[in-house]
């Protein structure tokens, strides 16, 4: 069993984490506090167990390496929407929707790394494929059905969350390739290889520091796109909020 690009299956595999949302919503929607919320832990613990799930075998077949090292934005989407589900906290539902989300559909829609593998019938694609579905799923489920009343002081705690993130990333890229000769190219921020931005990349050239290297003009324009993206939809996740509450 192979995965082909823009095939019926490919189609599916896209919309599958609405469809498997709008089953869970109406499933919940008018259920109690106590359901709603032991449905959200279930599938918070099943989003975190298939990131756990992928690099144990990862860490099993090939030992330490970039992989296994979750700082790929889609690895730290699985942890961030499952841990806003468990644990309901008002940043992490944020970063989840409005960071998380986005990232982890455009992976379904230009799903070229599932297309590589010789067959989904193994952990690495069969992960990549819930992986992605139960970010999505959660990020949804904790907005529809939690109705967080989210405010500035959350949107900050979760840009300031993601923000030390991509400075880690920064900064492990070039440190790993130092130690390790290893080729991370986390939050691709690295260079522009898994995504359509060579001609950005390729502007100004990059600058080294000893073992430290970046790209200064692409990496502050992928920053400042994202806050701009990240802001946006913060505030649709407080109109989609308030719609909802509305209606209860």
């Amino acid at each position: 069993m192979v995965f082909k690009l823009w095939s019926i299956g490919h189609f599916i595999y896209i919309i599958s984490p609405f469809l498997l949302f709008f089953a869970v919503y109406f499933l919940v929607k008018n259920r109690s506090e106590k359901i709603k919320n032991i449905v959200g832990m279930v599938l918070g613990s099943i989003s975190v167990a298939i990131i756990i799930i992928r690099n144990t075998d990862i860490f099993i077949r090939n030992g330490w390496d970039l992989e296994v090292i979750p700082l790929q934005v889609c690895h730290i989407g699985s942890i961030v929407a499952g841990l806003a589900l468990l644990t309901k906290k008002k940043p992490l539902i944020v970063t989840a929707f409005c960071f998380n989300l986005t990232p982890a559909l455009l992976a379904m829609v230009f799903a070229d790394a599932l297309a590589n593998y010789d067959t989904l019938l193994k952990i690495r694609p069969q992960t990549y494929i819930w992986g992605h579905i139960f970010i999505i799923l959660c990020a949804l489920y904790a907005v529809a059905v939690f109705q967080p009343d989210c405010n500035r002081r959350d949107l900050f705690k979760s840009l300031g969350l993601i923000s030390g993130l991509a400075v880690s990333a920064v900064i492990c890229n070039s440190l790993f390739r130092e130690c390790f000769a290893w080729e991370p190219n986390y939050f691709y921020l690295f260079n522009y290889e898994g995504t359509p931005l060579k001609f950005l990349y390729n502007a100004f050239p990059s600058s080294t520091y000893g073992w430290f290297s970046i790209n200064w003009f692409y990496t502050l324009t992928l920053f400042t796109v994202f806050i701009g993206v990240f802001v946006a939809l913060f505030f649709l996740m407080r109109w989609i909020v308030k719609k909802l509450s509305a209606k209860n």
